[in-house]
């Protein structure tokens, strides 16, 4: 590469990495400001702050691939690991040889994981802290949300913008050459014109501008200048009847209160999203218990056809039917267990993707009665009858406030679609000052050089549109009222179904408590009998089935218990969740931030 090639490099790289570092530049600025507006309009509408953090996609990465007419082909080949190969079936496990009959008691043995050894000493264990902490970081969902916010704010900082004094620069050059006739007759000129305005809407409507506008011609073959002068231009436009008033100033209300709304919208569907996070971390320790009460089960049933063929083998079964209806049992708890372990693995990578880990990492959740904030749970339940939860619901419901906002918006909007049938009256002024032409001066002023003029214009059209825009403005405002008093009725109905949730799955898990115990003790009684020959294998097989299906159940009741307590605090707009996952249950009306 010769110098000239090198300096060229050199250049592009440099105007490449500045305009990139602008991009930045801009980027960040328009962070600060967004953000800062974000927790601004959330103090203002929440009395809290959560964290936003919005992250930059990089477009520069693989940009080859964009363009391509026929991006990423498929192999039609399959890979070797996929080719079907010859395996060998494991057979049967012989059975134990005659010896001391087997004991019916449980061995002390840990449910199987669905992990091998060494993934299970790597996994990542959580709680429920730990899964609503990561899901907050990290839930693909919530991070949608954010954006939305950050675009409504972003919207937001457009319309404070637009009312704000708008400067406006240009500039013209241009070259001129004449022929005049001969050859050797050619006049060259050099014309600048510099236009430099301000405009600032008013909030009761209209506008005022000024406008300066300044030019110079320079004689090029003389290098002279043969004129410059300036030009100062005022001017207002005021209505006075249609669009003035605070009609003028619809869009700027309308984005301030959908920044609000956007507030309340993110921060309900972070409580929602959070909430169905923690239904569904409850739904795996349920399916975790199952998974351990299913090799209880399990364990029973190949104690019980130990036994079975045992007393088979030494001729004292009281039917032929005895062993093979205990291995087929065994086989059942040996399917129910595969199932068991299938349904968790999948739930687990379908609960990774909820909260945006990776589907590859190593994730196992805490015991359904080791989590300790799933216990805490009983403490976010308040005693306070139906009416009361009605009310606080009624006060604290961050979508009924924005249901009420709305009505008072079609209310405004009434009055802008009125305002629109009155005829244009409007005042428009000016002013226009222009410099001394003897001076050859664009800032020579002579106040002497100036024009003013002032008029009221009146139009009168038709105003079909405008008249049918207000009828259906009416209808909206009805429509609006009908629709807040019946999420009113919704969010009434809400919180009396929570309640009353509540206290079923109450009741249902007091149930199935009880169901356990009496269903173990009835396997209890079921192994003595058939220990002394009183009752068939049968009569043990269906007890432990009905323990396992207690057991189950009781593992089902805890985690709908559990469950139906968050959804009333979320159903009374009750509901704190920090950034760390953990409940705010102390949260006082002018607490400090």
């Amino acid at each position: 590469m010769n110098r000239a090639s090198a300096s060229r490099a050199i250049l592009l790289c440099s105007v490449a990495g500045g305009i990139s570092a602008c991009h930045q530049a801009s980027v960040e600025r328009t962070d600060r400001a967004v953000y800062s507006l974000i927790e601004d309009r959330q103090r203002a509408a929440l009395g809290t702050t959560s964290a936003i953090h919005v992250d930059a996609a990089d477009v520069d990465s693989q940009r080859g691939g964009m363009y391509s007419f026929a991006p990423r082909p498929a192999d039609p080949a399959l890979p070797e690991s996929f080719i079907p190969r010859e395996e060998e079936r494991p057979e049967d496990t012989a059975p134990a040889p005659p010896g001391q009959e087997p004991s019916a008691e449980s061995p002390a043995e840990v449910a199987p994981s669905i992990f091998t050894p060494e993934e299970e000493s790597n996994a990542y264990v959580v709680g429920l802290v730990d899964t609503l902490a990561y899901a907050m970081r990290d839930a693909r969902l919530l991070q949608d949300a954010r954006e939305e916010l950050y675009l409504a704010a972003l919207d937001l900082t457009l319309e404070r913008h637009l009312w704000t004094p708008q400067f406006v620069a240009a500039v013209q050059a241009r070259g001129e050459q004449a022929n005049l006739g001969a050859a050797d007759n050619l006049e060259s000129s050099f014309t600048a014109v510099s236009d430099v305005s301000l405009a600032q809407r008013l909030p009761y409507g209209g506008e005022i501008s000024a406008r300066v506008i300044n030019t110079l011609v320079r004689d090029l073959e003389r290098h002279v200048t043969s004129a410059e002068s300036g030009n100062v231009i005022l001017s207002a436009n005021l209505p006075l009847l249609r669009g003035a008033g605070r009609v003028a100033y619809e869009s700027r209300y309308a984005a301030e209160r959908a920044m609000i709304y956007a507030v309340r919208t993110y921060e309900r569907f972070r409580r929602s999203f959070l909430v169905d996070i923690a239904a569904a971390f409850f739904d795996l320790q349920r399916l975790k218990a199952a998974i351990r009460n299913s090799y209880t089960a399990y364990q029973a049933r190949q104690r019980d056809w130990e036994r079975a063929d045992y007393i088979n083998r030494m001729g004292r079964s009281p039917s032929i039917f005895e062993a093979p209806r205990a291995k087929s049992s065994l086989r059942q708890a040996e399917d129910s267990l595969v199932r068991s372990k299938e349904q968790y693995a999948t739930a687990l990578d379908r609960f990774k993707i909820l909260i945006g880990m990776p589907v590859t990492e190593l994730l196992d959740v805490v015991d359904q009665d080791a989590d300790q904030a799933s216990q805490s749970l009983d403490g976010l339940l308040p005693d306070v009858d139906v009416q009361t939860a009605v009310d606080v619901a009624l006060e604290y419901r961050l979508d009924l406030l924005t249901s009420a906002d709305q009505v008072d918006d079609a209310r405004r909007g009434v009055i802008v679609d009125r305002n629109r049938i009155l005829p244009d009256l409007d005042f428009i002024a000016g002013a226009t000052f222009e410099t001394d032409p003897a001076h050859l001066d664009s800032l020579s002023y002579n106040l002497e050089r100036n024009a003013w003029h002032g008029a009221l214009e009146l139009r009168l059209d038709d105003r079909k549109t405008e008249r049918n825009a207000y009828r259906a403005a009416l209808l909206g405002l009805r429509r609006a009222q009908r629709s807040h008093e019946e999420f009113v009725d919704s969010v009434r109905a809400d919180v009396r179904r929570a309640l009353r949730t509540i206290a079923q799955q109450a009741d249902l898990r007091q149930i199935q408590e009880l169901n356990v115990d009496e269903n173990e003790f009835r396997l209890e009684a079921a192994r003595a009998q058939f220990a002394l020959g009183k009752s068939t294998n049968q009569d043990v097989v269906d007890a432990e089935n009905d323990l396992l299906a207690a057991r189950n159940d009781y593992a089902t009741a805890v985690a709908q218990y559990r469950n139906a307590i968050l959804r009333f605090r979320l159903d009374t707009g009750t509901l704190r969740i920090d950034d760390e996952g953990k409940w705010d249950n102390h949260s006082r009306r002018g607490a400090p931030e």
